[in-house]
């Protein structure tokens, strides 16, 4: 696995471009997240672009994990990478599902966007021999009622959401200023930089589990260059988060 990692400047996150074309020349897939988990990135059309062409340029397959494309805030619009342009519609495979959105991840129903017939035969020809291919009837059916009839819902689950972003950035802003999280604009997980409690991955591991009785995620497990961080789902009752940062606050407070 080759590991194109992402920079960090001032609290924003970028691609380090040089390293993405170098990494390119030896690889043959390239795995995009669009929007980003963890950081929140809804990543812009140039962006977009200038990956897909590298990946041209040196034969790469890209695929597309477009997972949390509809919990997109603040203005952003996701751009689905296939659509791009023709010639890159016919090099990619898009990843999608309804399972973020509409929080049916337990249904286990997805979609799998490939360019051409042949793609999909190898894919379904894999899948067929483990006998894991099929959806069951409620899956298929719920999938279909959540798009066609859940618009209200979103709307409102995306307001929702975004005011528990407002709501992490000011309780931790005047709370905990040590632990400074980034507001995503994607995805309902916020990352919270802790790299001021001078912790190493595990020590902060142990802290937030047995000093603030957290069970959140750490950085390093999502890339070598992520410690220090922890991720936060913010898809929950305000309640819970007023809870749960209450208890970071008295656990930080104690040290």
């Amino acid at each position: 696995m080759l590991e194109n990692r992402l920079v960090e400047q001032d609290g924003t996150w970028g691609i380090d471009f040089e390293d993405f074309e170098a990494k390119a020349k030896e690889a043959k897939i390239f795995l995009l997240c669009s929007p980003h988990n963890p950081l929140g990135i809804v990543w812009s059309r140039e962006e977009l672009t200038r990956m897909a062409d590298i990946c041209k340029a040196n034969d790469v397959l890209l695929v597309s994990d477009e997972i949390h494309s509809d919990l997109v805030f603040h203005g952003k619009k996701h751009i689905p990478t296939a659509t791009l342009s023709e010639e890159t519609a016919g090099r990619v495979i898009s990843c999608i599902s309804g399972t973020k959105t509409f929080n049916l991840a337990g249904l286990q129903a997805s979609t799998t966007i490939f360019p051409n017939l042949e793609m999909k035969k190898k894919f379904d020809d894999f899948w067929m021999a483990m006998d894991v291919h099929r959806n069951n009837a409620f899956s298929s059916v719920a999938m279909e009622v959540a798009f066609n009839e859940g618009e209200e819902w979103l709307e409102q689950l995306l307001a929702y959401l975004d005011g528990n972003f407002t709501f992490i950035k000011e309780y931790c802003g005047a709370n905990i200023p040590k632990i400074k999280p980034t507001v995503p604009d994607a995805t309902y997980l916020v990352w919270l930089d802790c790299r001021e409690l001078n912790m190493d991955n595990e020590t902060l591991r142990t802290f937030m589990i047995e000093k603030a009785g957290l069970g959140l995620n750490e950085g390093y497990t999502f890339g070598r260059s992520l410690s220090g961080y922890m991720r936060l789902n913010a898809a929950c009752p305000r309640s819970v988060l007023e809870k749960a940062l209450g208890q970071l606050k008295d656990a930080v407070d104690s040290l």
